[in-house]
């Protein structure tokens, strides 16, 4: 659908009409000229394509900056998003000559060829506006969206843990922090003047009619169709900070922690309310995606997309999630589990979609736990998750226990709850979870691994889980021994 979009690129103000649907990618690369961004895989894997995303931010229990700053990918970045927001590609950061970024690649030799530098030094850029505590780990933690086909990641280490020592002394707030990096000429100064403040939106114009689709951070629908036709007329959940809050609420009773549809990972991990209401949940974000893309993809997008391994469905599944779907008929509500019809298949009727996602607050322990064949950023092959009430004398008063990879759907394991519920955490409860795990469902042979192991993962993923949940109990010494 074409319509006229308002954004800044680096320091210039861009009023143009693009088709919706476009990349920013290609209209960064073809139509201003910017070569710097690379396309690489063109599945959001590589960064090769990584810029920095300036735009409103939400206020979701943490400290409210009004603006906020995040890495993405721009091959699954569509141009009817850039609405409003300021991007910044490697050009508009070596405007003013090389910045101390650049000089920490140059000097620990981690450019070689050069292709992947570019969202190397976003990332590194990216990690240092951000607010992050500044420290080697987190600045590794930051490139973990990025690719290096020379295999340099000793020398970009070392560039990494030189930039954490130079500046572990950045203030907190976005207004100090720009100023300080551009003194030091990690930000040109006239770029660093106006991310405090991205420009205003254009006026809404009806554009073209076409084919419709809602899109939720375009993270899995442009891997999909990363050469969008024209004439699709997409509908982007992102609509206003609304969109992105994260509220709590009471109802019958219960204590509710209520997620607008474009909440995306990074909103979620880093919400004060949803730490709160589920306390340890924040140590497995890095267990999801990469940075790049938790910072763009929605947990409506994640649910609606239906994968029976997706990891945020499967966290979701455990805490009791309920989803507010809206449609010409009216709002209606759906129980996570009972959304799953099929492979690939949802309860969505004719013109709903995601309004809200709503799980129960108040859970003490929580558990996450995912076999892949990469430790970090891969597919899982199964996952599992598990959520528990503690009674003051020690048993389980409630529990919620999720699993995926076993069948065609996520499956809610209920035997496995019952089986928890009014015991005392043990190792023989353990087995027993792990038993009930390997016998859900009937698990598929795949490249990931054949049926045999999955049920043999998921009974070792239940006796993980168990061990994360009760860690005072040093439950693996019993169930290894």
């Amino acid at each position: 659908m074409i319509r006229t979009i308002n954004f800044r690129l680096n320091e210039s103000e861009h009023r143009v009409q693009v088709r919706e649907e476009a990349l920013a990618l290609d209209w960064i690369r073809n139509e201003a000229g910017l070569k710097g961004t690379k396309e690489g895989c063109r599945e959001g894997d590589c960064g090769a394509c990584l810029v920095l995303l300036g735009g409103a931010a939400p206020n979701n229990g943490g400290a409210p900056e009004g603006v906020e700053w995040r890495s993405v990918t721009s091959c699954t970045l569509a141009m009817g998003e850039l609405d409003g927001k300021h991007l910044i590609t490697i050009e508009g950061l070596a405007s003013a000559g090389l910045t101390p970024v650049m000089e920490a690649m140059l000097d620990e030799g981690a450019s070689q060829c050069g292709f992947c530098s570019p969202g190397f030094v976003l990332a590194l850029t990216g990690f240092l506006v951000s607010g992050a505590r500044v420290d080697p780990v987190e600045a590794m933690l930051a490139v973990e969206g990025n690719l290096c086909r020379c295999t340099g990641y000793g020398s970009i280490r070392r560039a990494a843990a030189k930039l954490a020592a130079d500046f572990a002394d950045l203030p907190a707030g976005l207004a100090e922090r720009l100023t300080v990096l551009a003194e030091r000429r990690v930000l040109p100064a006239g770029l660093a003047a106006l991310m405090s403040a991205p420009p205003q939106a254009a006026d809404a114009d009806g554009g073209e009619a076409g084919e419709s689709v809602v899109i939720g951070g375009g993270t899995d629908y442009f891997v999909r169709n990363p050469d969008p036709q024209p004439g699709l007329a997409p509908s982007f959940t992102y609509r206003g900070p609304e969109a992105r809050s994260i509220t709590r609420l009471e109802r019958g009773g219960k204590a509710l922690v209520k997620l607008g549809p474009a909440v995306n990972a990074t909103d979620f991990f880093g919400s004060a309310v949803v730490r709160e209401a589920v306390p340890g949940i924040e140590r497995h974000e890095r267990d999801v995606a990469s940075p790049p893309i938790r910072n763009r993809a929605t947990l409506a997008g994640n649910i609606v997309n239906a994968s029976p391994i997706a990891d945020m469905t499967a966290m979701l599944m455990a805490l009791g999630t309920e989803l507010v779907l809206a449609g010409p008929g009216g709002e209606r509500r759906v129980a996570l589990e009972k959304f799953f019809l099929g492979y690939k298949k949802v309860d969505l009727r004719p013109g709903e979609t995601v309004a809200a996602i709503e799980f129960e607050a108040g859970w003490n322990r929580f558990a996450f736990e995912k076999a892949s064949k990469r430790e970090r950023l891969d597919i899982a092959t199964v996952n599992c998750a598990a959520a528990v009430r503690m009674a003051a004398d020690g048993t389980i008063a409630d529990a919620r226990y999720s699993a995926g990879g076993v069948a065609a759907t996520p499956l809610r394991l209920t035997e496995a709850e019952e089986a928890m519920r009014g015991e005392r955490p043990s190792a023989a409860l353990a087995r027993e979870l792990g038993t009930i795990a390997a016998g859900s469902g009937s698990p598929m042979s795949d490249v990931r691994g054949s049926s045999t192991y999955r049920k043999r993962l998921l009974e070792r993923l239940a006796w993980a889980a168990s061990c994360r949940l009760w860690p005072e109990l040093k439950l693996e010494e019993e169930l290894l021994a």
